[in-house]
Order: structure tokens, then sequence, then C-alpha cells
């Protein structure tokens, strides 16, 4: 998950003031209308990245080695994907603007796209279905790219996905133990051994995936007729496609993420009964991961723990 904060620079630590004229200069001398005290600034911890947006446009600063190759991979994807899906996606037009801040990369800038956010509570019965219908027709889209282009342009797999999911159980299980009664305990270390030892999470056809589908990164038109834009690619991967599916069934619900797995099986991707146990799996694994996150936050409160526990057995 991503960890997101946003500032202003003029409220902004010690650290990043003094950072501030060496990060931003290299962004202030191509575009000579920005003003740096205006920018707003998101830090993307878990993905090493750094973010500043202003009018219409939007820069990324990669943080480490690590981070800067993969979004240059990103950078690559792009305009191979522009056309090739129907929403647009964002096209980075001027690239490794030096920073001289000692930055392993410099800034990516690319103008922002046009849309809202697909928020749940603007989905109507009168706008539904036509949303099912794109949405779905972008997984099957998306999952239609050629694998092999995707490997030639440099992305590869998700990362391991069982030493992922053994540290995961660990960690859900360190917390849960002093919080449920035996049986209910019971019953998530048989999960987890389930889970693990299951083999036909691994009998998948690799597709390309956007691996962090949610609501802030599906845009929609004013009318929200249809959808316009796919943000945030910085965690696409080859990968299993019920990983986009599930993200959509956590962030619009049951009904309409199943609806999108139909109508994309309708258009004549593979969606039969193994998908939707993949996808159904996933989406529990991700409610143990909500226990360790909310369990780790310190700003949390005692109550949304409980509540987090709860979701596992709904």
């Amino acid at each position: 998950m991503i960890t997101a904060t946003t500032t202003n620079i003029d409220r902004a630590s010690r650290a990043e003031s003094e950072r501030t004229p060496a990060a931003y200069a290299a962004l202030s001398r191509q575009f000579p209308d920005l003003v740096v005290s205006e920018l707003s600034v998101s830090e993307l911890t878990d993905l090493e990245l750094v973010t500043a947006e202003w009018d219409e446009w939007r820069a990324t600063q990669p943080q480490t080695l690590a981070a800067s190759g993969r979004l240059d991979v990103v950078v690559a994807l792009m305009p191979h994907l522009r056309g090739f899906l129907s929403p647009a996606v964002p096209i980075w037009e001027r690239s490794d603007l030096t920073s001289g801040d000692g930055a392993p990369h410099g800034w990516h800038a690319a103008r922002q796209l046009e849309g809202r956010p697909l928020r749940p509570e603007i989905i109507t019965d009168q706008n539904r279905e036509r949303l099912v219908r794109d949405l779905a027709t972008l997984l099957h889209e998306l999952h239609g790219f050629s694998v092999e282009r995707a490997r030639a342009l440099g992305l590869g797999p998700a990362r391991e996905w069982r030493a992922d999911h053994e540290a995961l159980r660990q960690r859900s299980l360190a917390v849960l133990r002093p919080r449920l009664r035996w049986s209910d305990y019971t019953w998530a270390k048989r999960w987890w051994r389930t889970f693990l030892d299951d083999q036909s999470l691994w009998s998948y056809e690799p597709t390309l995936v956007h691996n962090a589908l949610c609501s802030d990164y599906l845009l929609v038109d004013h009318f929200v007729q249809q959808v316009v834009g796919v943000e945030h690619w910085y965690q696409a991967r080859i990968g299993d496609p019920a990983i986009d599916f599930g993200c959509l069934v956590e962030a619009y619900g049951a009904d309409l993420g199943w609806r999108i797995v139909e109508q994309y099986g309708e258009l004549g991707s593979n969606a039969d009964a193994a998908l939707f146990r993949r996808v159904r799996l996933m989406l529990t694994a991700r409610r143990f991961q909500a226990v360790v996150r909310v369990s780790e936050d310190e700003s949390a409160e005692e109550q949304q723990l409980v509540e987090a526990i709860a979701a596992l057995r709904e």
C-alpha cells in the first residue's frame, strides 16, 4: 500500500525547506512561470518518489536508484499504452530535469490528465452500467497488451509473492493472537497455511497489470458518463490479472466489482471460476494487511483496529 502525505511548501519541514532551492531549481528553469511556494508536494514513501503539482503539470522525482529505474520503465511504457487503451494515460513530455540536489535522478514532468476521480458516491443507477463497461474494457485492453513487449521495455514480475505473504502472515498473526478467541485465531492460522500452500494461485496467464487501481486514479468526465483517464502507473508489473480486479472490488464493493469481472469475460477475456477464486483470496489477504497497517499506525485509534479485525471474517 502507498503511504502518501501532502504538504504545501510553505509549511514544509526544515529538511524540506533546506532542499527546496536545489530540488526545485530545475523545474523553475524549465517552467519560468512556476512559483515554487505554490507547489503541492506529495511524498509516496513506499515507492520512494516525490511528486509536485501546479497548474496543469505534475512532476515526479525518484529518491533512490531503484525508484529511478522503475520510473524510467514507466516513462518508456506510457507511449505504448497511449492509443492502445481507450482512456488517456500520462505522457512525460520533459524528462531528466537535473535537480542538482544529490537525488539519483532528475524530475520527469507530465501534463495532468483531465477528469475527476471516480469516487464510489458518484456512481448512480443512471451511469453504473456504462462505467462497468468502461472499466471492463480498460482491463480487457490492458491485460491484452503484449507481455513480450512489456518485458522488452523493462517491466518485471511483481515482487516475490510467497516471501511477501509469508512475512505478512507472521506480522498479522502476531497482531491477532492477543486479540482473538482461540477458535478465531486457529481459523486465521489455518487460512494462511491453506493460502500459502495453494499451488493453483500460480496457475494463471501473466498479463500487464496496473497493480494499484483505486478511485483516486480512475478519472471520469464531468458528467460521470465514461472513464477518460488512468493515473499512477508507478506500480505497473507483469502479474496475475486478479490483482487489478481485487483493487476494483476493494474500491467499489463486491456487487460492482463482480459485475466488472462478468463484463470482462463477455468481452472475450478469461474470467473463469479460478479468477473469481484468486480475487477472493487476494481480498482476504488484503484484509490481513489492513490489520497490520492499522496496528502499526501510531495515529490510529483502537476502534479502527477492532473494525479491521472484524472485516476479516465478513
